[in-house]
């Protein structure tokens, strides 16, 4: 029976073992739209916060290509790099109800021009037991 692992979106930047000390098949991201269902992410996927400079270049870059995205008049205090499956995404987070973390949108990857290079540098990677 798999449990999932109820955890802050601090977690996907952190080593999943920060949330338990056991180990747990995934993390469960809450939505920051109410009544929207979370985002379930394996525990060992591979991952990389981006850093401030180039958490900007993004938010600018997905303002520019989405204009939806551009309407929300936020920006988000993190932007991590993930793999789900087969497929890079960017993931929005920002300080949600509760003042608990959440995500906010998730981007394909591959649809920015600066996802190769960017892999090269942060080099996303799944966490391992002593991190």
């Amino acid at each position: 029976m798999r449990t999932p692992l109820r955890c802050c979106a601090a977690a996907l930047a952190l080593p999943a073992a920060a949330c338990l000390a056991q180990a747990v098949p995934e993390i469960e991201l809450a939505s920051c739209v109410r009544g929207s269902p979370p985002m379930r992410v394996p525990a060992n996927a591979a991952r990389a916060p981006l850093d401030g400079a180039d958490r900007g270049r993004f938010h600018d870059a997905a303002q520019a290509r989405y204009p939806l995205y551009q309407r929300g008049g936020f920006a988000p205090s993190q932007v991590l790099l993930l793999q789900r499956g087969q497929r890079w995404v960017y993931v929005t987070v920002q300080q949600g109800f509760r003042s608990t973390p959440c995500f906010a949108a998730v981007f394909a990857a591959e649809r920015f021009d600066f996802t190769a290079g960017w892999l090269q540098k942060y080099r996303p990677r799944a966490p391992e037991a002593e991190d």
